[in-house]
């Protein structure tokens, strides 16, 4: 509905009202709807638009069509809803006739105060000139928020989605760099370049390549207090793999949930990547809610951070898993809620043998 039309039915019902109020009441309530109503066009038109055919469209109407690109204009809006300060919307309608095509990685600059969202389309990674890149990766955040009702389809050798904090914040400029006080919501990411039902290959991948994720979170440098959500995480072998942080890094206090984590051919969810390393105490503090399904003969959760809660459902769908739950010896100070447990626990700490962890 249109700010015409909302005004036209607006004056049309107090035209057939009008005799029965007093015209001061009238024309006050007339002038506060109208404001209500120029209020309500402004929110939905504040954000850069983006569509499938490489087009966008700026909050004031401008259409911008974007000719060459290899990200369907995905890349090209991202830099101006940054540059000129708007919130952007990617439009979707469904997964399947709503496709972003990227032949390169897609990159999040440093944002702060950004609102960005998605609606159900396919952004699809193929075609790379390197199948090493990632697909969608994201740069500093403050207070920015991220909703992606699109499915993240990727079908190379790297990961899905990084989470990689380099540059400083564009306002606090003193800060950085870092990932904080954000959140971000994702619908489905896909790696299908390892051979999972229906939609995988097998890329020839060995099982130990570390990069093939779908979700990395880099966290060299600080990347703390924040939502991080995943509903699906298909594939590759990492769901999410966080590494372990460089002296100057964290990866603190962060929220994580993810509903559905299924075949990954390594490790579905790892919290940590060196053994041993007294830089696993940079992992501390992280609320998690987890359910894992991977492929036969691997590991579902495996944990080397530490203070850290866990909700944890492990379930061997495909066939017997390496372990549910991987611990180290720096895997202290650690809660462990079990709703199930298929593959049980490995490493020095257990229900058993707790250390300073508890097991419940």
């Amino acid at each position: 509905m249109t700010i015409g039309t909302i005004i036209w039915a607006v004056s049309e019902f107090f035209y057939t009202t009008a005799i029965m109020m007093n015209k001061v009441t009238l024309l006050s309530v007339v002038a506060l709807l109208v404001f209500d109503c120029s209020i309500f066009a402004h929110e939905e038109h504040a954000s850069l638009v983006l569509y499938p055919d490489g087009k966008y469209v700026l909050p004031g109407g401008e259409t911008v069509v974007v000719k060459g690109s290899k990200t369907s204009g995905l890349q090209e809006a991202i830099d101006r809803a940054v540059k000129d300060g708007f919130d952007l919307y990617v439009a979707g309608g469904d997964y399947k006739s709503k496709v972003y095509h990227c032949s390169t990685s897609v990159i999040f600059p440093p944002m702060q105060g950004k609102v960005v969202k998605f609606g159900a389309a396919t952004i699809n990674f193929d075609g790379f000139a390197d199948p090493s890149q990632a697909g969608l990766i994201f740069d500093s955040c403050m207070n920015v928020f991220v909703d992606c009702n699109a499915q993240i389809v990727y079908h190379l050798k790297g990961a899905a989605l990084i989470f990689r904090p380099r540059g400083m914040l564009p306002v606090d400029d003193f800060v950085g760099p870092t990932i904080v006080a954000s959140k971000f919501h994702f619908a489905a990411v896909s790696h299908v370049n390892t051979p999972v039902s229906f939609v995988g290959k097998d890329g020839g991948i060995p099982r130990t390549d570390i990069n093939a994720c779908c979700v990395l979170i880099s966290s060299v440098r600080s990347i703390s207090r924040c939502e991080f959500k995943f509903v699906e995480l298909l594939g590759g072998n990492f769901g999410i793999r966080v590494e372990t942080p460089g002296k100057d890094g964290n990866f603190a206090f962060n929220h994580i949930s993810c509903p559905f984590v299924h075949e990954q051919f390594n490790t579905s969810v790892s919290e940590g990547t060196i053994g041993d390393s007294p830089l696993n105490k940079l992992i501390r503090g992280n609320q998690w809610n987890v359910h894992c399904a991977p492929a036969t003969k691997a590991r579902a959760i495996d944990v080397h951070g530490t203070r850290g809660r866990w909700i944890i459902s492990t379930v061997a769908e495909k066939g017997p898993l390496k372990s549910g739950l991987s611990t180290h010896t720096t895997t202290t100070g650690n809660t462990f809620v079990f709703q199930s447990l298929d593959g049980g626990i490995s490493g020095p700490f257990s229900k058993k043998e707790p250390g300073s962890n508890q097991f419940k």
